[in-house]
This record gives structure tokens, sequence and C-alpha cells, in this order.
């Protein structure tokens, strides 16, 4: 149901409705939470999926992506099924080799358990950082929907924590083991500022990097959480901070007038996903992978 104004005051009680605008600029940030844990970073850049990389197809990237959110918020089960099937596949050539400096598997519960508390630890933060803290029973509300962001995948029901206060102590339990290597960093510094788009797309990669790069950068060291900041090596001042108070209230605004840009979207995600079982197309697109 359309909502016609966003109310503050009013705590969200799903998922979709927790989602502000600033949501939309937060997709990086999340991404470097996620990759902070060695085995994901080691394994996305080492990938051989070619299909899937947002180096090689980001339009593809980015809708399969928001397609996942989509699917594990909302979707129905044959809908989680579909997906589950097809990441599966995708994720079984995701795998560390003898040459890798850490061990990996892209279907490792562990790992994938990180990612989809990164996932709603997002969607929180858009919530949070534009409006401030919800209380323990919302948190605990919205936690307990955000069990599906891993549970469509390989994450167990009794792994996903069952209260915020477990949910912090886990992930305060996996702070110590996150590090990023140079590698892993240059790659997510070329996302963050658009850079990698100039061999992907050339002159108008670089013109969309010029236009777009120092925003995104902004916005991401912005939403990002200092111990995030530190590991990428980035500084942040008391002027950043004013800067981006003062993006905040022009999100607010934005997010006043069109709160349902968020569920719109997710629900055009999944009008995509079923247009593409109904033509027979494979759910995640051609799978492509590098020898």
């Amino acid at each position: 149901m359309r909502i016609p104004f966003r109310r503050r005051n009013v705590p969200p009680t799903t998922i979709p409705e927790s989602t502000t605008a600033l949501f939309f600029g937060m997709g990086v940030a999340n991404i470097i939470m996620q990759l902070a844990l060695p085995g994901v970073g080691r394994g996305v850049f080492e990938s051989r999926v070619d299909s899937g990389s947002a180096y090689r197809r980001v339009i593809k990237r980015q809708r399969t992506t928001g397609q996942y959110l989509a699917v594990a918020i909302i979707g129905s089960e044959s809908d989680k099924l579909a997906y589950r099937s097809a990441v599966r596949e995708v994720h079984s050539h995701v795998h560390s080799t003898p040459d890798s400096p850490v061990h990996y598997s892209g279907n490792d519960p562990k790992m994938q358990l990180w990612v989809a508390m990164c996932l709603f630890k997002g969607f929180l933060d858009s919530w949070e950082l534009t409006y401030g803290t919800l209380d323990a029973a919302t948190r605990n509300q919205l936690l307990a929907q955000g069990k599906s962001l891993g549970t469509t995948l390989e994450v167990r029901d009794s792994q996903w924590p069952t209260t915020f206060d477990e949910f912090e102590r886990l992930w305060a339990a996996t702070l110590p083991e996150l590090a990023i290597d140079d590698d892993v960093r240059a790659h997510l510094t070329s996302l963050a500022d658009l850079s990698f788009l100039h061999a992907q797309w050339g002159p108008a990669g670089r013109l969309m990097s010029l236009a777009l790069g120092r925003q995104l950068m902004f916005m991401t060291r912005a939403t990002l959480p200092p111990e995030f900041r530190e590991l990428m090596g980035w500084t942040w001042s008391e002027r950043d901070q004013q800067k981006f108070e003062r993006a905040v209230q022009l999100h607010r605004a934005v997010d006043f007038v069109a709160p349902w840009l968020s569920p719109a979207s997710l629900h055009a995600y999944l009008v995509d996903l079923h247009v593409r079982q109904a033509l027979g197309l494979p759910t995640l697109g051609k799978l492509h992978v590098r020898e």
C-alpha cells in the first residue's frame, strides 16, 4: 500500500518501511563491510564467475543484488527456492585455490551469515542514520524479519541471532577477524569512486566517475562504521560530519515525500524475476565462468 508521507515519529514495523532514501547511497559501504571478512573479500576478488562481476557486468550485478534483497524480504517460498538454487550453482564456482591467501567457499554458511548480518545492518542503519536509534522492541522485530537475508541461501535458522543484543555480541565477536588486504582495498576503492567503470564503459564510464564518483565516495565514507573506515585507511573529520548532517537533512526531505521508493523498487525486482521465469530465462542470467 502506498504511504503518502513518512512520519518519522512512527517506528517502522517491516524492513521495507525501515528503508529510507539514504539507503540508495549506502550500497558500496555495505559491500565494504561484507568484504572485510577475508574469505568474502578474497572470494569476490578472485572469483572466476565473470557473469556476476560488477567489474564486467555492473548493471546485471546491480539487478541481481537488488533482486536478492527483494526475494529474501518479500518474496514467496518459490521465489526463494529459485534464487537459492541459482546462487548455489554460481557459488559452487567460488572457492579458494592453493594460491589463495585464505580458505573460502561461496556456499559456506558462516561466510553467508556475515554477509546477511551486513545486509540487515544496512537496512537498520538507513533508518537510524536518518532518524535516530530505534527502541529495542523494534530492533528485535526487524531482526526477526531479517533472518531471511541469510536463510534464503545456506544460513540455518539456528545461526541467526534471536535478539538484537545477541546480534551485537556476534557482530563484536567477528570484528577481530576482519582484515582488508591491498588487492581487496583497491577493488573496493574503485567501486566507491566509480573508477571501475573506466575499463567497462570507456569514455562514458570516465564521465560518470567524474560526475558522480566524488559524491559516492563521500557517502560511502559517511555511512561506513568507523572500524571499517580504519580498515580502508580513510579519515573522517568534524567538517565531514557537518557536511553529512546537511546531506541527511536533504535525504529526510526526499524520504518524507517519497517513502514508497524502496517498497516500489523491491516489488519491481520481483516483477522482473517473474517475467524472467515466465520467459524461461535463467534466474541470474547466463552463467559464464572463466577458465
